[in-house]
């Protein structure tokens, strides 16, 4: 072996997002080292075909996520936002409502000014 160290980097939920060698990156302080004498490449496989971080760092060790655990994560992830056309489609719906309900506003207003000016005579 080259003699060079692996290390990968975790976030604070103990999920692996990043991995390297100490040939060609410089670890942080809170990187962990997973192999003291390694070859210069490090080839480690971090997200799945979803995008989703696939290893943990728990116990002094890497493990594999299980597809629970991945399914589980990617049912709570957040709804994709709107495309340009459904959210001008919203925002129509909406500025409807608002036009009716100050029409009905206007309305009662109206009917209300009507009252006041006959209740004088």
């Amino acid at each position: 072996m080259d003699g060079y160290k692996h290390y990968v980097r975790t976030n604070a939920a103990g999920l692996v997002i990043h991995g390297f060698s100490s040939a060609f990156e410089l670890p942080e302080p809170t990187d962990i080292c997973i192999d003291q004498n390694a070859g210069r490449h490090f080839m480690l496989e971090l997200r799945n075909e979803r995008g989703q971080y696939r290893l943990k760092y728990e116990k002094g060790a890497l493990t594999a996520r299980s597809q629970t655990e991945l399914d589980a994560e990617w049912a709570a992830r957040p709804s994709e936002p709107l495309t340009a056309e459904e959210r001008i489609a919203t925002l129509t719906v909406q500025l409807k409502k608002q036009e009716e309900q100050a029409a009905a506003v206007s309305a009662d207003l109206q009917a209300f000014m009507e009252y006041i000016m006959t209740k004088g005579e």
